[in-house]
């Protein structure tokens, strides 16, 4: 019998693909014929393998070049009637004009179910699973990458609004400019805000943005906040886009706005002077001087009762004496020579004890209010 080179090969590939395990292949789905510098694009890769491939992972981190930045955007996995099905959005953006050729790569790592269940078990000591990879090369897209001189690229808004259009001198006026929509918005140059006779003072620009097929959808925030003395007018803002949606360049421009400015607060604006005309006003301030005038009564009179208040007289040395003798020798015996008027007409028995004792009260309250 004549053998067949055909069948021998298939089944030499059969036996290959039974001891290796499942086959697989990338193709691609969907990628961009043209976009502009800066214009990110998504190209769908799929990778399908011949079964359930379990013992199969793919580890995909495609890497650029010079020409055009490539990350991965999004990544599913399904079965389908018990196949393995893998794709990956993968997001390009062009760096300078011309053809591109995107070549990727990915990293295919295959284990055995045997390793896994050593592994698991721990049979004959290993600890880990056993991997062999294989780098597989991705089918080459060539996109077209037209020049672009815009500054960003997309479907995107500019707006400019201030709380006020009329404030005092000094009094600052706050602008919002706010970018929204979506394509290469990583991309924005903050403004800076220069007016003259302005004081500028601006907040670092907010972003709250997150990866879209475009690149980048969400919004954009910046704050100012001016202050001057006289009228000015804010500038309008303006910035050149690719609308992607009408595939032509396109500048977003905000409209001028105008801040009049007033006097600035003055010490005779702060109050409004009392209307003395007024009845109400007049019995408030009538009100305000009586109890002025009763608070100053109230201090003279307490001043004079202060004055004529009980006071408690010291207690003297002589206040112990029972007789005229005892009294006449306790004087004697203190030495002072004002005493000696009193002893002298106590010996001579011609004032009494009593009034004795009141004359030396008297004339000691006279030289202590001399003192």
């Amino acid at each position: 019998m004549k053998r067949n080179p055909g069948r021998a090969a298939a089944l030499v590939l059969m036996l290959a693909s039974a001891a290796w395990g499942a086959t697989y292949q990338w193709k691609v789905l969907q990628a961009p014929q043209s976009l502009r510098v800066g214009e990110p694009g998504v190209v769908r890769y799929e990778c399908a393998f011949s079964d359930s491939a379990a013992e199969y992972t793919i580890d995909f981190k495609p890497k650029g070049n010079d020409t055009y930045k490539a990350e991965v955007l999004t990544q599913r996995d399904r079965m389908t009637s018990g196949k393995r099905i893998q794709t990956f959005d993968v997001l390009v953006t062009p760096s300078r004009s011309g053809e591109l050729s995107v070549a990727l790569s990915a990293l295919i790592r295959h284990t055995t179910f045997a390793s896994i269940e050593n592994a698991t078990i721990g049979r004959d000591n290993v600890r880990r699973y056993d991997f062999v990879d294989e780098n597989a090369s991705l089918p080459v897209v060539r996109i077209r990458a037209e020049a672009n001189t815009a500054a960003l690229t997309g479907r995107v808004t500019l707006e400019a609004k201030i709380d006020k259009n009329m404030v005092r001198a000094h009094e600052p006026v706050h602008l919002s400019l706010y970018l929204r929509g979506s394509g290469n918005l990583d991309r924005f140059v903050p403004y800076e805000l220069n007016i003259s006779g302005v004081r500028v003072f601006a907040e670092p620009a907010q972003k709250n943005l997150t990866p879209s097929s475009e690149g980048f959808e969400g919004e954009i925030r910046q704050e100012f906040a001016l202050v001057a003395q006289k009228n000015f007018t804010i500038p309008p803002f303006s910035l050149s886009v690719f609308d992607t949606a009408a595939r032509k360049p396109v500048i977003l421009k905000t409209s001028p706005i105008a801040v009049e400015v007033g006097e600035g607060y003055e010490s005779a604006m702060l109050l409004d002077p009392p209307d003395l005309s007024d009845t109400a006003t007049q019995k408030r301030y009538a009100l305000y001087a009586a109890l002025v005038l009763l608070g100053a009564i109230l201090s003279e009179a307490l001043r004079r009762l202060w004055k004529l208040r009980p006071r408690r007289r010291a207690k003297r040395f002589w206040d112990g004496a029972k007789t005229s003798k005892e009294l006449a020798m306790l004087l004697a015996l203190s030495g002072e020579k004002r005493f000696e008027e009193v002893i002298a007409a106590l010996e001579a028995e011609t004032i009494g004890l009593r009034e004795a004792k009141k004359k030396l009260s008297t004339l000691t309250s006279d030289n202590e209010d001399k003192a």
